[in-house]
């Protein structure tokens, strides 16, 4: 920020414009680091246990926990997977029209910002946890990659709900 700063003292026609938008990126800076103390608050206070139970789940972080929890509020309020899976925005699509259906993969309508998080986790999950691993392996032999991280971040949303659901850790390397 400070070699910016300096270069911008160089150049007379664009010192505001970039100090202005230096003075920006300062503020937001600001505002994320009262959100993530926030989030740290929240995490060590009134969801300590249900935020450890999410994080013994391979790939979730603390953000991720603390948007999933925050997200979803109570998970039994969930009546199955399936409407969990339908909420988060896992489920298949397709388009019909008189007799054709066509499959587009999944759904456009989704909770964008946790759909994201949990595809994300699925790609540091398949790193250390040896299940899930396999699973990706097994399902790239007949599909892409990016298909494949899907059915797993899928896996990993059904594993993060039991785990809230009965209370009980994470166990890596249970293939379920």
């Amino acid at each position: 920020m400070t070699w910016i700063e300096e270069q911008a003292a160089r150049d007379d026609l664009l010192k505001d414009t970039i100090l202005l938008m230096l003075e920006q990126m300062t503020l937001l800076r600001q505002l994320l680091l009262k959100v993530e103390k926030k989030l740290r608050q929240l995490r060590k206070g009134k969801y300590a246990i249900t935020a450890a139970l999410a994080m013994s789940v391979p790939g979730i972080g603390p953000t991720t926990a603390m948007l999933f929890l925050l997200e979803i509020g109570d998970i039994s309020r969930f009546k199955s997977f399936d409407a969990l899976n339908d909420f988060v925005g896992f489920c298949p699509d397709t388009n019909s029209s008189g007799e054709t259906e066509r499959d587009r993969g999944i759904t456009a309508r989704s909770h964008k910002q946790l759909r994201s998080a949990l595809i994300e986790s699925a790609w540091q999950a398949i790193r250390v946890d040896p299940a899930l691993l396999e699973s990706y392996q097994t399902l790239t032999k007949r599909m892409r990659g990016n298909q494949a991280i899907i059915r797993i971040a899928r896996k990993l949303l059904r594993r993060l709900r039991a785990v809230l659901l009965h209370g009980d850790a994470y166990q890596k390397g249970v293939i379920s």
